[in-house]
């Protein structure tokens, strides 16, 4: 962190274990640089994705990665249950966000009604070019640290959403918080979101039941969202989404660790990407 901060890179969100935080703190941070510290570490599983993204940024042909079926991602971290849905029946935070679910539709109420258009924006990433006439409104930056990196609407219109997600004691991971709204008879087209390591959460808020309205895993089964229900998938696998209604359907959208990281992992990989953020790759 030292060398990142002389620097002027943007230190990671996540605090990393003291060995691997020591190690990483050379004069030459980066991805390599976490390669040794998680050797360090004792993260054996952190050194091969962290090798594997090194062999990329140095324009080497890596092994074509092992995956699930309907599964695509670059650089997988290795050793993850590979499943496109996971269960939520026994996961506490599911049941808090649940219980709680009409803070954010209430604060969503209140914010559409303040727009006679606009506010929510089409996103642009090369992981889906065709995203139609989806739109999202993103509240926080870094799920992981919510308010410190809320965007203005977030701070203004979203604070008890923001504070329902961080009260649920859900793992959030250091991607960003949203509305996403698909309008009537419209979808995406599947894509994979290319990463393993996070699993993606939607707790339904504004949910049409005049047709059919449900996430779509493409080699597995589809899903309903419902009213007051978190789906929770690994978007690592490809997938579409689908409102045949006549209504906007809207989802909070958020991330959550892979529960099969260990915390070390987990700040680890965050390590990783701010190298790799900070070497262009």
């Amino acid at each position: 962190l030292r060398a990142a901060a002389a620097s002027g890179r943007r230190p990671c969100h996540l605090r990393s274990p003291t060995r691997l935080r020591a190690a990483a703190a050379s004069d030459d941070y980066g991805a390599e640089a976490v390669v040794r510290a998680a050797a360090v570490a004792g993260l054996d599983r952190v050194q091969v994705f962290a090798r594997a993204h090194c062999a990329r940024l140095a324009g080497d042909t890596p092994q074509k990665p092992e995956l699930a079926k309907g599964q695509e991602c670059d650089v997988p971290f290795p050793g993850l249950r590979a499943t496109p849905w996971h269960a939520t029946e026994e996961l506490g935070w599911v049941a808090r966000l649940e219980e709680d679910w009409r803070e954010a539709r209430d604060e969503l109420t209140a914010f559409l009604a303040l727009l006679d258009e606009g506010g929510f924006v089409k996103p642009e990433t090369a992981l889906c070019p065709e995203t139609g006439r989806f739109e999202k409104l993103v509240l926080c930056e870094d799920g992981s640290q919510s308010m410190k990196t809320a965007t203005r609407v977030g701070r203004d219109h979203f604070e008890r959403t923001l504070a329902l997600l961080r009260a649920s004691g859900a793992p959030l991971g250091p991607a960003p918080v949203s509305m996403n709204r698909q309008p009537p008879n419209s979808g995406l087209p599947p894509h994979s979101d290319n990463a393993n390591f996070l699993l993606t959460g939607h707790l339904g808020l504004v949910v049409p039941d005049d047709g059919v309205c449900e996430f779509v895993m493409v080699d597995s089964e589809a899903r309903r969202w419902r009213e007051g229900g978190v789906l929770l998938a690994d978007t690592s696998f490809v997938h579409a989404t689908r409102n045949d209604c006549e209504a906007d359907r809207v989802v909070l959208h958020f991330t959550v660790w892979h529960p099969d990281l260990a915390a070390a992992e987990r700040d680890g990989i965050v390590r990783l990407h701010e190298a790799l953020r900070a070497a262009g790759g």
